[in-house]
């Protein structure tokens, strides 16, 4: 019993040691494939193996048929013209030169000659018929097998004649095809190797191939478990030459892309939030704390909400301007798709400053070219205008002047804004248009600025398609230019414009 089951368990385990690596190579894509081009393969031989049995079965058929028929034909003519008494000879004479089996049976059904074996007795019940057949007068010609049974004969029934069309016998011719069966056992045996190796390496190419068309996707795979661990600036390298791979790998750096933007966006959010709420929060509850020390009046009290009220106003400022950067750097920034008269704006910007101007003794000198038409959002360009005029007031020394142009170049339309104040250092003009950052951190400190300013007026018009620039030098002031495309620059957008003026649909993402 012991014996047994160790048989028993040996057998189980070497099956399951070779169905293991079949099935761990059918559990995978290219494993699948190389199967399958072995399987077509298989195919294809099976179906050209039998094409080519059929027609060199009817060729041989054919060749064979044809020495038959002559030969039966030659011994049926000699028979017809000798004497029956004479058959005897002429059938012998005619078996010593024949190669095959020779019988002659008369129209009564006895068998008056057999050159070796009896064919009747060999073909079965085919031969009976062919026999029957004969002795109707028609020839027959039938093969006892075919041509992959070595033991296959070709026979031929012919009647013979006397006296017009009366039969008195029947001459029947056997040959066999044993050497056609050699051909063919030597020509399916080399096809079976050929066709097995063949199979093996379209296999191995198969699988080669698919190894190789997949390697792109273990990169792209490996990229992508490095991009979820934390790699945001993991890349697909574009080393595939297929056309497919390469979209296929261009998409997906431009995903991870996009979700590095998004996700860095998110984290400057949260420190930028956390960075710059934290001074007016901790202000803001040294305030309170204060307050409750001791009792006070009710004018104290109210003082304090004043100053508290101030300091979550400022916070109300940076949260907004926060949130108009996370939505531009995601790409979510809507903008309003309409015609806006950039002149008319500029000068209506440049009248509500003249009050807060002339409080600092700063003169205004606006130099605006009527007919100036951009598509985009007015109120937030209006909000980029504020922002650059706000920036050159605070930094404008009284008694200087503020300049403030619009005018075309080419398809464009361009607004300057230039005072004459301290001017930004060269290692400051990098890093201008950075959220939080200051040139002068305790200035901008005193002036209530966040340092968000002009960070939201870059992003608001690289949203409109446009440019912002600043151009300045170390006492001599600074230049901020803004470059936008006019709205006869695309006339396609003009259309689309007017589409959905009379549809109502007025907002929209800029293209």
């Amino acid at each position: 019993m012991s014996h047994s089951l160790s048989l028993s368990s040996l057998l189980r385990l070497s099956g399951n040691a070779l169905t293991r690596p079949f099935i761990q190579l059918v559990a995978t894509f290219r494993g699948r494939l190389a199967l399958l081009y072995m399987a077509v393969e298989l195919a294809l031989l099976l179906i050209a193996a039998v094409l080519l049995y059929f027609v060199l079965t009817r060729q041989v058929y054919d060749t064979v048929d044809q020495e038959l028929t002559q030969q039966a034909t030659t011994i049926v003519e000699e028979l017809e013209n000798t004497r029956y008494p004479y058959w005897n000879q002429e059938i012998i004479s005619f078996s010593t030169h024949f190669i095959g089996s020779v019988t002659l049976v008369g129209a009564n059904g006895v068998l008056l000659f057999a050159s070796d074996q009896e064919l009747i007795g060999r073909g079965g019940s085919e031969v009976t018929m062919a026999l029957q057949k004969a002795m109707e007068g028609e020839t027959a010609i039938l093969s006892t097998g075919t041509l992959l049974r070595k033991s296959n004969l070709r026979v031929i029934a012919m009647p013979v004649h006397l006296g017009g069309d009366r039969v008195v016998a029947v001459i029947m011719l056997g040959r066999s095809t044993a050497e056609i069966h050699s051909f063919f056992e030597l020509m399916y045996l080399m096809g079976g190797l050929l066709g097995l190796i063949s199979m093996l390496v379209s296999g191995y190419a198969g699988f080669v191939m698919a190894r190789q068309a997949l390697k792109p996707m273990d990169e792209i795979g490996q990229a992508a478990t490095r991009f979820a661990e934390g790699d945001l600036s993991c890349r697909v390298e574009m080393t595939s030459r297929d056309r497919e791979i390469r979209g296929l790998m261009r998409t997906l750096n431009k995903m991870f892309g996009d979700l590095e933007s998004s996700i860095s966006a998110q984290k400057r959010f949260t420190a930028d939030a956390s960075h710059e709420l934290r001074i007016p929060l901790t202000i803001l509850r040294g305030e309170i704390e204060v307050a409750l020390l001791r009792s006070r009046k009710p004018a104290e009290y109210q003082e304090v909400l004043r100053q508290q009220l101030d300091i979550i106003e400022r916070m109300h400022r940076i949260v907004d301007g926060l949130l108009v950067l996370a939505r531009a750097d995601a790409g979510l920034l809507e903008l309003a798709q309409e015609e806006v008269d950039l002149s008319l704006l500029v000068e209506e910007v440049g009248q509500h400053h003249l009050t807060l101007l002339s409080s600092k003794d700063v003169r205004l000198d606006m130099q605006v070219i009527d007919g100036l038409t951009v598509i985009g959002d007015e109120h937030r360009l209006s909000r980029v205008l504020f922002n650059l005029m706000n920036n050159a007031y605070k930094h404008s020394p009284a008694n200087t002047t503020l300049t403030l142009k619009a005018f075309p170049d080419n398809d464009f339309a361009i607004i300057e804004v230039t005072d004459q104040g301290p001017g930004i250092g060269a290692e400051h003009i990098p890093h201008i248009f950075d959220r939080f950052y200051r040139s002068d951190e305790s200035r901008c400190r005193e002036a209530g600025g966040a340092g968000l300013g002009l960070a939201i007026s870059k992003r608001i018009v690289e949203a409109h398609e446009g440019q912002l620039e600043v151009e300045s030098e170390p006492g001599k002031g600074a230049t901020f230019r803004v470059r936008l495309p006019l709205a006869s620059a695309d006339p396609e957008l003009m259309k689309r414009l007017h589409r959905m003026v009379k549809t109502g649909n007025s907002r929209s993402i800029l293209p």
